[in-house]
Parts: C-alpha cells; structure tokens; sequence
C-alpha cells in the first residue's frame, strides 16, 4: 500500500513546496518593495527639511548682507572710510550705534569692520581677532569683487583659537576693473547662526549638518552626539549629483543619509537618519507578511491534498490499464506507480517497434527476394538484385494529394509501366505496392553498365516526371542513389522515401535525387529569412506582399536539409500563433505540433495555402486588436468630453495628452464617433445644458449660466446659442417663461 500512493505523495510534496516557494517569494517582493517607499519617503522628508534649511540659511545671508549695503550706504560711515576721521560728531555716534544695535540685534553676528582706502578705520568685536587675521580680512575686503560676497574664512582669535567665519562685505567693485574706495564686512559665527537654523524637538533623531566643499562641518543640529563620520563625509562631498541619498554602514548600525548641494553658496546640507528608523514600518509590515505567509501555507497544504488526490485517481487507473496491457499484474510490487507504469511503456513501445520493424522488414523483404503471391505478378520470376553485377535504385513512388479518382492503383499502375518502358532494354523493374497511391519500384541494371551514363538515367526519370506533370498524375518521385550492394536496399529505401520530404519546397517539381540532397545547406535556417513575412504581418501597408514573402521563403528553404527547413517554417508558424495573442492564448499550440503538421504537408501548393493562412490569421488578429483599441479610444474620449465639457481649459490638444494619442488622430476619432468635428461636440453640449439651465434656473443670470457651461465670455455665449437656435438666450427664457404661463 505504501509504494502505490509513492506518486501521490509525490504529487502533494510538489505541489506543496511550489505554492510555498510562490507565497514566500511573493512575500519577499512585497516587503522590499514597500520597504525601498518607505526609504523614499524618508529621504522625500528629510530633502524638503533640508531644503527649508537652504532657504532659512539664505534668508539669514541676505538679512546680513542688506546690513552691509545699509552701512556702506550710509553718508557718514561712507564719509568715515573715505577720509579715515574718526572724531566724534552726533552724525558718526548714530551711524556707528546703527551698527552696533545690529550686532546686538542679531547675536549670530560677532565683528563689524569700516574700511578705509588703505586700512581699518572703524570696528566693533564681540570676538576679537587678532591683528593679522584683521589685516588679512583687509587684504581680502579690498581685493574681492561684490559676487564674492559672502566667502568662508578660516580666522584666529585674539588668544589664539583658530575658528572659521562666514563674512559679508559690500564694496563698490562690480567688477575686476572697478576702483576700491572702502568697504564695510560682518562676520557671521556659524556655531551661533546653526541654534537659529535647526530647530528640532527632543525626541527626534535625525541629525543635521551643513559641510563645506572640502567636506568639514560648519554648523550642525544641537541632538549631535557623536561626531559624523569622517568617511561619510567624504563620500558626500565627492557625489557627482547635487541631491541624493545612500546607506552608509560604518563600525554602528547603518545611517540612512539624505543630501543636496547648494552650488549658489557651495555648501552641503545633509541628514542622518537611523536605518532602523527608516523602515521602522515596514518591520510591522514584515510581521503582518509572517503570520499572513504561515496562514497560506497551511491553506495551501489542505489544497494541495485535495488536488493531489483529484489527479492521482485518473493517472492510477492510467496505470492500471497498461499493466493490464503489458500482462504484468505484480508490477508495482516492486516499485512505485511512476517508476513501474514508465518501465511497462518502455516494454510496450519496444515491442510495438520490434513488431512494426519485422512486419515491414519481412513484407518488403519477401517480396525482394521470393515471388509475388499476388496472382496479377504470377510470372513474375525471383528478384535477383545484382546478379549480373550491376547496380540498382530505389523509387519511392507516393502520391503527394488526395487523389480525385475512384482507383488510384490503376494510376500507379500506368506510372509503373511507363518507368519499365522509359528503361526497357537497360534496367528491369520490379515493384511493391505497401499502399494504395503509392509504390516501391526496383530499378536494376540489366546487365552490369547499361545504367552507367548518370546524365542519360537522369535525363529519363525527369522524362517521367514531366510526362506525370503533363498527365495531370499528382504523384512524386523519390529516387535514391545508385549501389551494387544488396546490404545496403534498406538505407536505399529509406533515401527514396526521405526525397520525397523535398518535393513540398519546389514549386512545379515531382521529382528529387538523393544524389542532390547531400549538397544542401544542413545549418539551421537564420532567423532573418523568416523576417520579411513577420514584417508584412506586422505591418497592414504590406499585406499585398504576403504571398511573394511566403514564396521567396520556400525558395530559400529550397537549398537547406528538410529538417532545417521544417524547424524554420514551423518556427515562423508559431511566432504567427502567437502575434497579437495575449496571456496563455499565446501558447494554445506548441511548437511541435506546428513541426508535425509541416513535416505531414506534401505538396507545395499545400504548404504555401498552409503558411498564408497562418499569416492572414495573424493579420486578423491585430486588426481587431488594432479596432477594439480604436473604438476603446473614441468612447473614452467622448465620454471625458461629456464630463468636463464645462471646463474652459479643455482642449482637443489636452485631451490627446490624457489619451497618449495626436491630436489630428483623435479629432478623426471623435468625428466618426458622434459625426462632428470636436469644437461643434463641445459647443453642442454646452448649448444643451444651457437651454436646461435657462428654463430649470431661472434666478441665474446670463454671465452665470455661460460660465456653469465653460464659456469665458458671455458674448461668445450668445453668438453661438443664437447660431443654433435661432434666438438670445433672453429670447429663449422669455418664451418659456410665457408658454409656460
């Protein structure tokens, strides 16, 4: 019992293990898809956070920036840096107290400096640099043009801390040539400008940082902690895009880094985000996709055995019919179903072949080598194949269509007498008829030689072809090579028969030697000898071309192996099958069965018909794909037009955006849907709707109504309602109204 249900156990295991492979690999493609939205998402936020931080920066260096042009512009600090007088007077104590209620103002700002034409004059420090950096910050005031402004600068302190500054200056060179006549800078500490330019709440975790070019840290969010990685910084600043995001996993857990690059200011501004963070929705999602996953498995195991046993019953009574066949009762015994019921159908079909080889062979040899027990071959004598040491051909003589007459033997009969007749006094013919429309026919040589002039024998068997031709006989000739050795009339048959397979690629031919066959191409046919018909298919300006295409195809497959040609043309077939076929329509035949079906065609004429067909049927195919769009296109467009006839922004050419379609293609359309032009469906609809509103609402006014409709203009409303109707609207209400009382 156990080895009979072996193929049902392994039908439930397979079953069982596709469908859990299925649900887990879909499971898997869910969650990593959500998982990169959810990191697009992230990274979405953390740019318009860091966007903002661009805007509220820049916001921050124009305030300080317009400070600077309000100083240099003021008269007496302009007055100040020409002359360098520092004397007191009430007009420079209020332009200097102007500049240090700036500094006060905006406690991001530390030094303000007036300069004269050759040196400071003026300057106020809450952080006092030293006298270099002073003369340094001279030195570059006075040689900068305005667009420089504002620049990153590395200064020292009055006690000596290094520290790096943003200044802002004005001066009156715009540009290179432009005389320097004084100027005024502010210098921005970037560690007090970054408390008024990240604002977080405490139980946030995302951190923020604004990078120079060379990848250094000049302000970043108070939640800092731990320094940013040396690494990942430079990383950032050596990106080749101006925005951008990527996981960085360093020595802790991986950071999710979000970027963009100011090339106004030649900043950075970047956020870290945890990873862990960052999908911190799709982990309960995952958890979801757990549960969900084991409750289908165990859905699938129960269907899985339900169908198991549905498919087993059938392929067991299968298998009990062979065994009852083969005679061999106890053979699962010793093996499973699969295992046994395979090695029983070998045994069969090698018996089958066994009997079916000695049938043929005893039937075809008898009649080589003893009299015909046919009364109509009486006289016949014994065949005697090379006796007198010539040589001998094969003829396999077939028909290659239904023949129309009521007795097809006395056809190959004529056949046969005409061959002995073509040969009489150089070869004996002797023949076997295996069916009716056909025949086998020995041609030997009557004494050794007298077939020896090849160019004479040929000349007769195409004699005999053009007489079949002529007599209007639709039977083919298939004629082997020429051998002494009687051990070889089995491949002498077998070469006849296989000829016959060539006699479907010529047109106007019923005969072919094998002597011919061994020079033919037997590569496989390419790929682009098959392209010319696809292109007429495919395009419908070409359909004309069809049957030449088909016919310069079977006159190339002329020169190639049967088998190479068959495997060609039965390739063609299915591309065509499957030509504007959608979803397993596509596959409802397999290659083979197209290979069977070409290989089973005799007659040229057959297999051109066959191959036309097969196109047409393709041309069909997209033409009605081709319609069925065509009208899905008209109705969808009519009614969206329907909808939003009231928009006044809607337009032949926007509704041929929406649509993926010219617009000139889909004004055709709508002409042949509604039988008007699209401007005059509009206005119809329009019109329409208000004739109603005038009758149903009468406390609307004209200007209201044209405007519920979509027209802009009343005017152009009346013109166009008094063109179809007749009348005004005013006209149109008041009769209405006066019918109606």
């Amino acid at each position: 019992m156990g080895k009979r249900r072996t193929l049902y156990t392994r039908l439930f295991v397979s079953f069982t293990l596709i469908s859990v492979c299925c649900i887990l690999v879909l499971a898997t493609v869910i969650f990593y898809l959500y998982r990169n939205i959810s990191i697009a998402n992230v990274n979405k936020a953390n740019q318009n956070v860091l966007l903002n931080t661009e805007t509220v920066f820049t916001n921050y260096k124009e305030i300080v920036q317009n400070y600077t042009m309000d100083f240099y512009a003021n008269p007496n600090i302009n007055s100040l840096m020409m002359s360098g007088d520092t004397e007191w007077s009430d007009q420079l104590y209020n332009a200097l107290s102007q500049v240090r209620g700036a500094l006060v103002v905006n406690q991001y700002l530390e030094n303000a400096y007036i300069f004269g034409v050759d040196k400071p004059v003026a300057m106020f420090e809450n952080m006092p640099l030293s006298a270099e950096s002073k003369q340094e910050l001279f030195e570059l005031v006075k040689g900068s043009q305005l667009v420089d402004s504002p620049f990153l600068w590395k200064a020292v302190m009055n006690d000596g801390t290094p520290m790096t500054l943003m200044i802002v200056f004005y001066n009156d060179m715009a540009f290179a040539h432009s005389e320097y006549y004084g100027g005024v800078a502010l210098t921005v500490n970037l560690g007090k400008l970054q408390k008024n330019l990240f604002s977080q709440k405490t139980e946030e975790s995302t951190r923020y940082a604004v990078l120079d070019e060379q990848g250094s840290v000049l302000m970043h969010s108070t939640l800092s902690g731990t320094s940013l990685n040396a690494e990942m910084l430079s990383r950032v600043v050596a990106s080749p895009s101006e925005r951008g995001s990527f996981v960085y996993k360093g020595a802790e857990e991986p950071q999710l880094i979000t970027f963009i690059y100011s090339p106004r200011d030649k900043l950075w501004f970047l956020s870290e985000t945890s990873y862990k963070d960052s999908v911190r929705d799709i982990s309960r999602l995952r958890n979801i996709l757990v549960l969900l996953c084991l409750f289908l498995i165990a859905a699938v195991s129960v269907s899985a055995n339900l169908v198991s046993r549905r498919i087993y019953q059938p392929i067991r009574r299968l298998f009990g019919n062979i065994f009852h066949i083969s005679g061999n009762q106890e053979a699962l015994r010793f093996g499973n179903d699969l295992d046994a019921a395979d090695l029983e159908l070998e045994m069969i079909g090698a018996k089958l072949k066994q009997l079916k080889k000695e049938s043929d062979d005893s039937a075809l040899m008898r009649w080589l080598l003893s009299p015909h027990s046919d009364a109509s071959h009486a006289e016949t004598p014994r065949m005697n194949i090379c006796a007198s040491g010539g040589a001998y051909c094969v003829c396999v003589l077939d028909a290659i269509q239904p023949s129309q007459d009521d007795s097809p033997a006395a056809t190959v009969e004529e056949i046969i007498a005409g061959i002995e007749a073509a040969f009489s006094g150089r070869g004996s013919i002797q023949s076997f008829r295996p069916h009716q429309g056909g025949a086998v026919i020995i041609l030997s040589e009557v004494s050794a030689g007298s077939l020896g002039d090849y160019a004479l024998y040929r000349k007769k068997w195409e004699e005999i072809a053009a007489w079949l031709s002529e007599a209007g006989a639709s039977h083919a000739l298939g004629i082997s090579g020429l051998t002494s050795d009687v051990g070889l009339l089995r491949p002498k048959y077998s070469e006849g028969a296989d000829c016959l397979q060539y006699i479907k690629f010529h047109q106007q031919q019923n005969i072919v030697f094998a002597d011919d066959i061994i020079h033919l191409n037997s590569s496989p046919m390419p790929d682009s000898t098959l392209e010319p018909v696809l292109q007429a298919v495919r395009h419908p300006d070409q359909t004309d071309r069809i049957p030449q295409a088909v016919e310069r195809l079977l006159a190339v497959a002329c020169s190639y192996r049967a088998e190479s040609a068959t495997t060609a043309l039965s390739r063609l077939a299915f591309e065509l099958s499957r030509t504007a076929a959608a979803g397993a329509d596509a596959w409802h035949a397999e290659f083979w069965d197209y290979y069977r079906q070409v290989w089973q065609i005799q007659s040229y004429d057959k297999l051109k018909s066959w191959l036309e067909e097969c196109c047409f049927a393709a041309l069909e195919r997209l033409a009605n794909i081709a319609a069925i769009r065509t009208r899905s296109l008209a109705a969808e467009a009519v009614h969206y037009i329907r909808e939003h006839y009231h928009d006044p922004g809607i337009s032949l050419n926007v509704l041929a955006d929406k649509l993926s379609i010219s617009p000139a293609y889909l004004s055709k359309l709508i002409a042949e849907e509604v039988g008007s032009s699209f401007p005059d469906f509009i206005n119809q609809l329009r019109l329409e709707q208000a004739k109603s509103l005038l009758v149903t609402n009468l406390e609307l006014d004209i200007r209201e109504i044209a405007a519920r409709v979509g027209y802009g203009s009343s005017t152009y409303f009346t013109t166009q309602f008094k063109k179809r109707y007749g009348v005004t609207p005013s006209k149109w209400r008041m009769n209405h109204i006066l019918q109606s009382k």
